[in-house]
C-alpha cells in the first residue's frame, strides 16, 4: 500500500464526524489514535507471549485487539463512554492475569498509570473520574498486593525477567508519551481550528466581519495609511431567484477566489454582508487601489462562475475610500458604503472612488464616478 494511500485511510478514519460539536472533536481524535496505537502495541506482544508461552495471555492479549476494534467502532458512532471503558476493561484484565500468572515485578503494574492518564483526559464528568481513578488505584493496590503472582511464579531466568520488565517500561513509557503528544498536537490544531471558526466566513473562507473591521482598526491605530474598496456583486438576488442559494453559495466563493489571486501579499479580505465584501488594503494609494479593482474586473470577465454546464456572469459595483478621507475609521467605512451606493444607483459595474463625501449626496450633484477599464467613461456619473 503506497503511503498516499495510507495516509487517505488513515485520515479518513481519525477524521471526526460532520455533526459532532467542535468541542467534542479533540476528544474524539485523541482517543482514535489511542486506540490504534493500542492495537499496534498489543500486536508488538504477541512475539513476547509466543516466547513465554503461556496460552492465557496470547488469547487475552489478541481479545484486547479485537476489543480495541470494537472501541473503534463505537467511538465512531458516539459511544464514546461504552468504547473507553472496553479498552480499559481489557487491558485491566490483561495487566492482572499476567501479573498472577508471572508474578510481581515484571513491568505489567505500570500500564495502570497510562489507564488512569486516559480516563482522565477522558470526556467523563468529573464525579466519574473520581470513582473510575479511584477503582484504578485500588486495583494497583490489589494486585501489588494479592493478586499478582497468585497463579503461578516465573519459570524462567532472571535475565528474562529483567528483559520483560525492561520491555513493559519502555511500553508504558511510548504509550504515555505518545498519548501526552497527541493531547498537545490534537489541542494545538483544535485551537487554531477555533481561532480560524472565529474570524473566517465560514461559506467563503475568507475573513468575516468583525475579523476585516479589526484588521482595518489595527491600521487606523497604527496611524497607517490604507485604501478600503467596499465592494458588492450585481443583481445577486436574481442568481438566488433563477438558480437557487446553492448557485448564490458558489458566487460568493468564486468571488472570494478571484479576489485571494488578485489582491497583494499583505492585503485582506472580509465578507461583511450577503453578497457584499470589503478589502483591505494597507499602504495603498489611490492608483494602487484602482489597480486592484480593474484586475479583479478583468478576471471576472475572462473568468465567470461555472456551475456544470451553465456560465454565470457577475459584475461588481465597488465604493472606494482612502484613510485620509476621515477623520476616524467609522467616517472612512461610511464614505466608501456611500460611493458603493451611488456607484450601484448610477448604474452599476464600476467603481466611484470620489464624491459622496455630504449625506444624501444623489449621482448627478457634483459626483466623480472612477469607472472600471473597459466601463463607458463619464465625468459624472
Amino acid at each position: 500500500m503506497s503511503s498516499g494511500v495510507f495516509r487517505a485511510r488513515w485520515v479518513r478514519l481519525t477524521r471526526p464526524p460532520v455533526g459532532l460539536a467542535p468541542e467534542r472533536r479533540r476528544s474524539y481524535q485523541i482517543f482514535i489514535h489511542v486506540y490504534l496505537f493500542a492495537i499496534a502495541t498489543h500486536l508488538a506482544f504477541i512475539p513476547v507471549f509466543v516466547a513465554l508461552d503461556v496460552v492465557a495471555l496470547m488469547l487475552l492479549n489478541l481479545t484486547c485487539i479485537a476489543a480495541n476494534v470494537l472501541a473503534i467502532v463505537l467511538h465512531r458512532q458516539g459511544q464514546r463512554t461504552a468504547a473507553l471503558f472496553i479498552k480499559l476493561g481489557m487491558v485491566s484484565a490483561l495487566v492482572v492475569l499476567s501479573g498472577m500468572l508471572l508474578g510481581g515485578e515484571t513491568g505489567g503494574e505500570y500500564f495502570f498509570f497510562v489507564i488512569l492518564f486516559e480516563v482522565l483526559i477522558s470526556d467523563l464528568a468529573h464525579r466519574l473520574k473520581l470513582l473510575f481513578g479511584g477503582l484504578v488505584i485500588s486495583l494497583i493496590l490489589a494486585s501489588e498486593h494479592l493478586l499478582f503472582g497468585s497463579l503461578g511464579s516465573w519459570p524462567y531466568s532472571e535475565l528474562s525477567r529483567e528483559l520483560l520488565f525492561s520491555l513493559n517500561v519502555v511500553a508504558t513509557f511510548v504509550l504515555f508519551m505518545f498519548i501526552v503528544l497527541q493531547v498537545y498536537t490534537i489541542t494545538e490544531v483544535t485551537e487554531r481550528r477555533f481561532r480560524t471558526d472565529a474570524t473566517h466566513d465560514s461559506l467563503t473562507g475568507v475573513l468575516n466581519r468583525r475579523a476585516i473591521f479589526e484588521k482595518a482598526e489595527g491600521c487606523w491605530q497604527a496611524a497607517q495609511p490604507f485604501a478600503l474598496l467596499l465592494l458588492d456583486a450585481d443583481h445577486f438576488k436574481s442568481i438566488n431567484d433563477n438558480h437557487g442559494h446553492s448557485a448564490g453559495d458558489e458566487v460568493l466563493r468564486h468571488l472570494a477566489q478571484l479576489l485571494g489571486r488578485t489582491l497583494r501579499e499583505d492585503d485582506f479580505i472580509g465578507r461583511v454582508g450577503g453578497e457584499e465584501f470589503l478589502v483591505l488594503l494597507p499602504e495603498a494609494s489611490m492608483d494602487e487601489a484602482l489597480s486592484v479593482a480593474g484586475r479583479l474586473r478583468n478576471e471576472l470577465a475572462s473568468c465567470p462562475c461555472r456551475l456544470e454546464s451553465l456560465a454565470l456572469p457577475v459584475t461588481l459595483s465597488m465604493g472606494l475610500a482612502l484613510s485620509n478621507e476621515g477623520d476616524k475609521l467609522r467616517d472612512v467605512i461610511d464614505l466608501a458604503d456611500r460611493r458603493l451606493y451611488l456607484a450601484k444607483s448610477s448604474g452599476r459595474d464600476r467603481l466611484l472612488a470620489q464624491g459622496g463625501e455630504n449625506q444624501g449626496e444623489q449621482v448627478g450633484e457634483g459626483v466623480t464616478a472612477r469607472l472600471l477599464q473597459g466601463a463607458p467613461t463619464k465625468d459624472n456619473a
